[in-house]
């Protein structure tokens, strides 16, 4: 790229050694090698941003279209499929990865899917067996609480009769009393 980068060896005297100088021309390496980075690109494209085609089946290529399945002919892979994209002729970079590799990947994400909804589905379980028992148990509280409120209200309905009649068997027995033709000069009745 046009820059120099020569070396020199250091003598191999102890008392000529500088440890600042070769410091400053380490410096000076690293600055050149920074200004020799500094280049830039004229057109460099950026594509949009897409989903990772990383794992399992790829849903669209890089560039945005949508992936193709091909077919392998070469000695090594013969008729093996991969999938692809129509655009791969442009240059640019391009989805480019094995059927059954995609779809092994894909099956190991389905696993794991499937794993993960197993133990929702058992953790639910769980709490739907806990609810059910909680909800057993407060039916029986219920139940207790209804027995013994209808036996309250039939104690009481009881109670309430048997101060009626009594009341009634006591104002009868006054009215008696007052009408009797006793003689007597103090009704304590």
């Amino acid at each position: 790229m046009g820059q120099d980068y020569s070396y020199t060896q250091p003598s191999s005297s102890l008392e000529e050694l500088d440890i600042t100088s070769l410091i400053v021309v380490e410096g000076e390496l690293y600055a050149n090698e920074v200004e020799s980075n500094n280049f830039t690109i004229s057109q460099e494209y950026q594509y949009a941003a897409a989903p990772e085609a990383d794992e399992g089946i790829p849903r669209t290529c890089y560039c945005g279209s949508e992936p193709v399945v091909k077919t392998s002919y070469t000695p090594k892979n013969p008729y093996r499929r991969y999938f692809s994209c129509n655009n791969v002729d442009d240059g640019e970079c391009h989805i480019w990865k094995w059927w059954d590799v995609a779809l092994q990947e894909e099956l190991r994400e389905t696993q794991i899917q499937l794993r993960m909804l197993k133990d929702q589905f058992f953790e639910s379980d769980q709490k739907v067996a806990k609810l059910e028992k909680i909800l057993r148990v407060l039916s029986k509280k219920t139940a207790v609480a209804k027995y013994r409120f209808a036996k309250g209200v039939c104690l009481l309905l009881l109670l309430i009769l048997v101060i009626v009649m009594w009341r009634k068997s006591l104002g009868g027995f006054k009215h008696q009393c007052l009408n009797s033709s006793w003689p007597s000069k103090n009704r304590t009745c």
